[in-house]
């Protein structure tokens, strides 16, 4: 729900999309004339488009997880707590000035105790119900409701079976009943068996009906059939009244649909929302208890969503703790993306939007799975680029990622089969876990040994980054690689180095791909390539069967011209010290609050020192979780045969990297200036002096790195100018290459919210300067800003 004032750039991306009579379409191919819905449900017409151009765009998501992308100069209608108690209506505001403001109010200290998070601010308006025209439907909508939620459909019938004190229920299918039909009962003890039969009609109307809308279905797989979904406001109420009658509860005015069918899920919630509600979804695994997994929904409505014969009735009130409301719960930038915004003809000019709301290789795989429409699609990487990968896919396309983990292990099938999720991501080290039934030896085993699950064959594509770890046939990734690959149309490998070593390393990459019958086999391959001392021979006609059969490279130094200066890219790590963050972050948020309420100057200043104390504190347990990643990323890169330079402040930071990577040089503050020379010069000149690890003080100024055009940051300073002056070592005369800076940022810790400020507000970050009081009481003020808001939840 966007409040929309023309011409002003509060506008949404072109995949957005728009509640019309007709269905959902794209804002793109929104036309002046088109009928849209609008806040109040009503039809309205739009009557101009203004193009806004790429944009920086934000996700804006609600405490019910749908979201909606737009600018920071969108404008929303909104509320907060004193606007709602005093009765003053509603407010318009900006994005950008919402997040000023914060998106959640101060914490009250009965939920500190509870240790529960702060109270969301900004509440939005619910739409009220839809008005889709009426449609003629055969059978009629209070039956559809109840048949999809309790009968049964084998056997070309349609029965019920059902307690006696829902016998009301056949009473309201009776009433509605078209001609030709009838309702026959047979009793075993408090069951009735109920079935609608024919009467004197020749054709059953409504088995007719369910097999034209393919529901002679399993519990498991029922849906809601779309005509239904768009049916009028009153159509609408009585589907949701039969399903709610046979398949809800309501227990201490608890309302909750019950149900095995994740498409279901999906439907009920579209339908509650197209009335004014809010749903919200619950999964529960009980395939341990040797049952099926259940989905609930939590429904909450300013209408009874029972029928007034129904029992569960008396239990249903309109919650007052539990309101029919949406607030923000958080903002985040997603990208840059083309946008557009409309005028409508309501006078609020408010409208309806869809209520759910790289690097150079990583987009060209995804765009041509997308183009390609080849999805499932299976992404296999690294550990450390799993989050990358997932904020990539939503980034450049409509698509949802999902990192399978522990908590999805048996149940992320069926987050595909509800269309939730179109693509998941997997580490190397748990293709095991996830896609082999069993190995059926112990030792020595082969490919034709694994017996792999069944969940392998949904994929239509599979991505393989960093490729070149398959490239050993013995290892248990390049075997589980290739028997997840077998037979699927569309594989992609992305590497930097196919051949580490010699050629031979391509061949369990080939095979993956299936490409080896282009060169003969194995043992033509081999003869042809792989001869000599060196195992190395025939290279230039190697390489360009390569590029005829099935790879396409280009080095920097090729594309100079095409890419910018610098490129940078966030790789976002799990930290590995989690619990030791938590409790550190609680303390600073403590004295945080201290400080804020802080009304006299000297008190102020004394908490600054102590803030600044533990905000350094934060900082350095989050470089620490980062280190594992950060060490896997550097031996990938270590393969590919490029040098990097590393940027760090801790010293236990700087001596765990050395103690990994003994060889690698270091210019840091316990280093002499004749140390830190010889480092720079061996850097410079020696090709096996690979790496060096930079203390950000020590080496951010000064120094020439040109021998590697790859920056990374372990740990970042805290201004937008000291970050350029480290990337600069790079970037500098005399460099040849592109040069590319990879800032990693534990998930879910300060990093991120420091590392967006600095990119959002450079001239904020820049005009830090000044006596070592100002610096500080800056930072320290900007960290109570970034506290007030929550962490993303992805």
């Amino acid at each position: 729900m966007n409040c929309d004032e023309p011409g002003l750039g509060k506008a949404n991306p072109l995949y957005t999309l728009i509640a019309t009579p007709s269905g959902w379409i794209k804002m793109g191919e929104i036309k002046v004339g088109d009928k849209i819905f609008a806040k109040d449900g009503s039809i309205q017409t739009v009557e101009a488009i203004y193009p806004q151009g790429i944009r920086k765009t934000y996700r804006v998501t609600m405490n019910d997880n749908s979201h909606v992308d737009c600018n920071l100069e969108h404008l929303w209608c909104v509320r907060d707590q004193n606007r709602r108690r005093r009765g003053m209506g509603w407010t318009v505001k900006s994005l950008q000035e919402l997040l000023y403001l914060g998106l959640t109010n101060k914490m009250n200290p009965k939920r500190d105790v509870s240790k529960r998070k702060p109270s969301f601010k900004w509440e939005i308006p619910v739409c009220d119900p839809v008005q889709y025209a009426h449609k003629r439907f055969i059978i009629p909508s209070y039956t559809m409701g109840a048949i999809i939620g309790d009968a049964g459909l084998n056997h070309k019938k349609i029965q019920f079976s059902l307690p006696r004190d829902k016998s009301f229920i056949i009473g309201k299918i009776n009433n509605e009943l078209i001609s030709g039909l009838k309702i026959s009962s047979s009793t075993y003890d408090t069951i009735i068996h109920y079935e609608i039969v024919k009467d004197s009609s020749k054709i059953h109307l409504y088995r007719e009906e369910i097999k034209r809308m393919k529901l002679e279905i399993l519990s498991k797989d029922k849906f809601i059939p779309k005509e239904y979904l768009q049916g009028s406001v009153n159509q609408r109420l009585d589907l949701l009244r039969g399903l709610m009658d046979t398949d809800g509860s309501c227990i201490k005015n608890r309302t909750i649909f019950h149900t095995t069918s994740v498409l279901l899920v999906k439907d009920i919630m579209e339908l509650v929302q197209s009335l004014g509600g809010i749903a919200i979804p619950h999964m529960y695994n009980r395939t341990d208890d040797a049952k099926t997994i259940e989905f609930q929904v939590n429904i909450r409505t300013e209408f009874c969503p029972f029928s007034e014969q129904s029992y569960k009735i008396k239990d249903w009130n309109r919650n007052k703790s539990f309101q029919t409301t949406r607030y923000i719960k958080s903002v985040e930038y997603i990208g840059d993306f083309e946008q557009q915004c409309i005028k409508v003809s309501s006078l609020d000019h408010l409208y309806l939007t869809d209520s759910y709301i790289v690097t150079h290789n990583t987009l060209q795989s995804i765009a041509t799975i997308n183009i390609a429409s080849a999805f499932p699609c299976l992404v296999i990487c690294p550990s450390s680029l799993k989050i990358n990968w997932m904020r990539e896919w939503e980034k450049f396309t409509d698509k949802k990622a999902m990192i399978l983990t522990d908590k999805v292990r048996d149940t992320w099938t069926f987050f595909f089969q509800t269309g939730m999720h179109q693509v998941f991501i997997v580490n190397y080290e748990s293709l095991k876990k996830y896609f082999v039934q069993r190995i059926k030896k112990s030792e020595g085993w082969t490919l034709r040994d694994v017996e792999f699950r069944n969940s392998i064959n949904l994929f239509k594509s599979v991505i393989i980054d960093e490729s070149h770890r398959c490239k050993s046939a013995s290892t248990q990734q390049a075997k589980f690689c290739k028997g997840i690959c077998t037979g699927k149309e569309w594989v992609i490998e992305l590497t930097g180095t196919p051949v580490v070593n010699r050629p031979k390393d391509l061949i369990p990459q080939l095979a993956i791909l299936n490409r080896m019958e282009d060169f003969g086999g194995y043992k033509p391959f081999v003869n042809r390539y792989c001869s000599g001392q060196r195992e190395a021979s025939n290279l230039k006609e190697l390489n360009f069967n390569l590029w005829q059969y099935c790879m396409f490279r280009r080095e920097k130094s090729l594309v100079l011209t095409d890419l910018p200066d610098k490129i940078r890219q966030v790789n976002t790590c799990e930290i590995t010290n989690r619990k030791e963050y938590m409790d550190a972050e609680r303390d600073l948020i403590m004295y945080l609050q201290k400080y804020k309420d802080a009304d006299d100057d000297k008190i102020e200043k004394a908490l600054r020192g102590e803030v600044m104390v533990r905000i350094n504190i934060l900082r350095q347990i989050s470089a620490r979780g980062k280190v594992r990643d950060v060490i896997e990323f550097v031996k990938d890169f270590r393969e590919n045969g490029k040098k990097i330079i590393l940027f760090c402040s801790l010293h236990e930071v700087v001596d765990q990297l050395k103690r990994y990577f003994p060889t690698a040089v270091s210019v840091t503050g316990r280093d002499s200036q004749d140390e830190k020379q010889r480092a720079v010069d061996a850097f410079q000149n020696n090709p096996k002096a690979d790496i060096i690890i930079c203390s950000i003080k020590a080496a951010g100024v000064g120094l020439t790195l040109t021998a590697s055009s790859n920056v990374a940051f372990v740990e970042f300073p805290w201004t937008y100018a000291d970050c350029c002056q480290c990337e600069d070592r790079a970037h500098r005369i005399g460099q040849k290459d592109s040069v590319t800076c990879y800032y990693f940022l534990g998930r879910r810790t300060i990093d991120e919210k420091v590392y967006r400020i600095i990119q959002e507000k450079k001239n904020i970050a820049n005009a830090v300067t000044g006596s070592t009081e100002d610096i500080e009481e800056n930072i320290v003020d900007m960290v109570a800003r970034i506290f007030d808001t929550d962490y993303d939840d992805e």
